[in-house]
């Protein structure tokens, strides 16, 4: 009678200890099923364009910040081709926000320092094909030497460009301490709002170069976004104040173009 009872009790904890692991097995499943299908939707969330970064458009000079017209063009005509159209930085504010659909074929075209090449040269190559651009105009530059003064800036404002900040002077600006930096990141801000009827809330780091402290004073300064120098695809999961972009050199052929568009 005992022996019968021991066997029941046995049985019955075998079975209680098998639903116990079935259960336990059920659940992991379906919480795996749960962050599989929750990185799923991040994944398609997750928001990526090109920005391509240029500076100087010429065939008076040569060096690794300076793309020829001809390769300009080709890149331009590659990039219209392959059915892209240029966007400007409050349409990519909607795209990093999911308000605006990406349909794959968006381009953000970027220029750094205000060369006045990107005036004769860029804006009417760039014209042909119905894109616009973002520049990013060094304040206390624009006007002299090689660069574009406020006239052309504000010709390009009103086709669609938009003008932003990259500085007042050019600095490396982890070099100086809170107020100089501060002096450049919100100077060059009103700078821009002086001269023209922009709201300059889009930033471009000199040289890519930042610290902590100079992300903060950009934040605290009223800009939105921030670029670097960082090599890559832009995505709406980076940092809105550590932005990649795509930098093109001058030395790129068309070929190593579309290799870096992926097309």
């Amino acid at each position: 009678m005992h022996l019968r009872k021991t066997k029941l009790y046995l049985s019955l904890a075998i079975g209680m200890f098998m639903l116990a692991t079935l259960t336990i097995t059920v659940d992991q499943l379906l919480v795996f099923k749960k962050a599989v299908a929750v990185a799923s939707i991040s994944s398609a969330d997750e928001v990526q364009i090109p920005v391509l970064c240029y500076h100087s458009i010429t065939n008076a000079k040569k060096g690794e910040y300076i793309v020829s017209t001809e390769t300009f063009q080709a890149q331009m005509n590659s990039l219209h081709e392959h059915g892209y159209r240029s966007i400007s930085l409050e349409q990519f504010d909607q795209l990093m926000k999911g308000k605006l659909k990406n349909n794959g074929k968006m381009v953000l075209i970027t220029f750094d320092d205000g060369y006045r090449d990107n005036f004769t040269n860029a804006y009417p190559i760039l014209s042909k094909y119905g894109f616009t651009a973002t520049e990013f105009l060094v304040t206390s530059w624009v006007g002299g030497g090689s660069y574009m003064n406020w006239s052309e800036a504000g010709e390009l404002y009103r086709a669609g460009w938009d003008i932003m900040s990259h500085t007042r002077t050019h600095p490396y600006l982890p070099l100086h301490k809170a107020k100089g930096q501060r002096e450049e990141i919100a100077g060059s801000k009103q700078d821009l709002e002086k001269h023209l009827p922009v709201p300059a809330n889009v930033i471009a780091y000199p040289y890519g170069l930042r610290s902590a402290e100079t992300v903060d004073i950009v934040a605290e300064s009223g800009y939105t976004y921030a670029f670097t120098f960082d090599d890559g695809m832009t995505t709406s999961k980076q940092n809105p104040y550590l932005l990649k972009r795509l930098f093109i050199k001058g030395e790129m052929d068309l070929q190593a173009f579309e290799r870096k568009m992926a097309y």
